[in-house]
């Protein structure tokens, strides 16, 4: 899909136009890489979200437009759409026997979703720590350009929590939703226990879940403390009377 009507100003920078962009397309900017320290910081492209200049650690943004600062001109459309393309499941069942199997994969893919890093900064507000960004993070005695995290802070850095590439994550997944295994007793069996029917199964749900993004489940999107998809094991027995 894709807008082919957008009621919005004639922007001078074609790359700001949401005609010709598919439906929840994010605009951003494009992040280049860690600044090594304030006097780099100070010689680039000026970038003062919330009235304070970047220095060493802040995510250094691209000049798109090459006046020689960083502002609205500078978003472009980053990423795929926030609601992915493809949803798709398939499913498989068979049975020999007594013993019966089934089994359900769901994923979806063309996707993209965005850290967001003014929920899960570590400090802000009591915010928890990830070991991620603990482990991973600039500071002046790891003046890492392609730390997970910038540096670190108790208040929040607004150059740091953009809508940009840096926090961009692509959001293709596939989950083994679910998965049974059951045995129906013979029927003679169950006839000496005065039974039409007797059925043990084991079943689980959300069991597996490949994606190339790690630090939480992908389906909760950009916020990794929000409350997790839980996985699910039952074990039961069907009795017929």
């Amino acid at each position: 899909n894709k807008f082919t009507a957008f009621e919005e100003p004639q922007y001078e920078e074609s790359w700001r136009q949401q005609v010709g962009q598919p439906i929840n397309q994010t605009f951003g900017y494009v992040a280049e890489r860690l600044f090594v320290d304030d006097k780099e910081a100070a010689n680039a492209p000026a970038q003062n979200f919330g009235g304070l200049p970047a220095v060493g650690g802040d995510i250094k943004y691209r000049d798109i437009n090459g006046d020689g600062m960083i502002s609205e001109r500078d978003r472009v459309p980053i990423g795929l759409p926030t609601v992915p393309q493809i949803v798709y499941g398939v499913g498989i069942s068979s049975g020999f026997k007594g013993l019966d199997f089934s089994v359900f994969f769901q994923g979806l893919a063309r996707e993209s979703f965005f850290i967001d890093p003014a929920s899960t900064a570590p400090f802000v507000n009591n915010t928890q720590v990830l070991s991620a960004y603990a482990d991973n993070h600039w500071s002046e005695e790891n003046q890492d350009l392609y730390a997970l995290w910038p540096r670190l802070s108790p208040t929040t850095i607004n150059n740091n929590i953009q809508s940009s590439t840096w926090w961009m994550r692509d959001g293709t997944f596939l989950r083994l939703k679910s998965l049974e295994v059951g045995y129906t007793f013979p029927a003679e069996l169950t006839r000496r226990l005065h039974l039409s029917n007797l059925r043990i199964y084991l079943n689980g749900l959300n069991l597996l879940t490949w994606s190339n993004f790690e630090l939480w489940d992908p389906e909760m999107g950009g916020n990794g403390f929000a409350y997790p998809i839980q996985k699910v094991y039952n074990l039961g027995i069907n009795l017929n009377f």
